[in-house]
């Protein structure tokens, strides 16, 4: 886990990665590999907003008490065309943590800090698109055991002056709670007769 200034520290969501692409009244979203996936998550695509913009963000399921839940998004997955009843059982939010592209302006370029600040003057919260919170130069550990506490899978630590880069970087340091347990098991075969 990065420590000392010049870090941001989101938490991690269990979820589907896509690019959101928003015009006006409406929204499409694409895979990792480019492909199309509007159609299984039809209640995302009426996200449209007041500009043009290129999102980067995860699609994520929840469960009944409120957590990221993939148990609950694989429902979901896979699902070309889901049904009324399949929406209500598995309702999903696209949680929304970069900003690519606003009208005709690529941001990828600009530190990572005005990408955020730029998306929070966008006031994109709202029914089921969620802008997670970021916490700049805050320590990192109590985001961590933040996470830990509610259940999420961990942090992410990004440099607050770097720029949008697609893939790993040393730039953005994931953090992930992983849950152990030392245990021993033992076993007993009773004895036959003849032994």
């Amino acid at each position: 886990l990065p420590t000392g200034p010049g870090w941001a520290f989101e938490f991690s969501w269990d979820g589907v990665r896509s690019l959101a692409s928003v015009a006006p009244d409406r929204m499409g979203l694409f895979s990792g590999t480019h492909r199309s996936i509007s159609d299984a998550y039809p209640e995302l695509e009426a996200l449209g907003g007041q500009r043009r913009m290129l999102l980067d963000g995860k699609i994520v399921a929840l469960d009944s008490c409120g957590r990221p839940s993939f148990a609950q998004l694989q429902l979901r997955m896979n699902v070309q065309r889901p049904t009324r009843a399949m929406l209500r059982r598995a309702p999903v939010a696209y949680y929304v943590f970069d900003l690519l592209r606003l009208d005709d302006r690529s941001t990828v370029g600009l530190p990572y800090q005005r990408r955020r600040e730029l998306l929070e003057e966008l006031e994109l919260a709202g029914g089921p698109m969620v802008l997670p919170p970021s916490f700049l130069d805050t320590d990192g550990q109590v985001v961590l055991d933040t996470a830990a506490q509610y259940g999420l899978p961990g942090v992410i630590a990004k440099r607050a002056d770097s720029s949008y880069q697609p893939g790993r970087s040393r730039s953005w340091v994931q953090t992930t709670l992983r849950q152990t347990q030392e245990v021993i098991i033992g076993g007993w075969v009773p004895r036959r007769n003849n032994d």
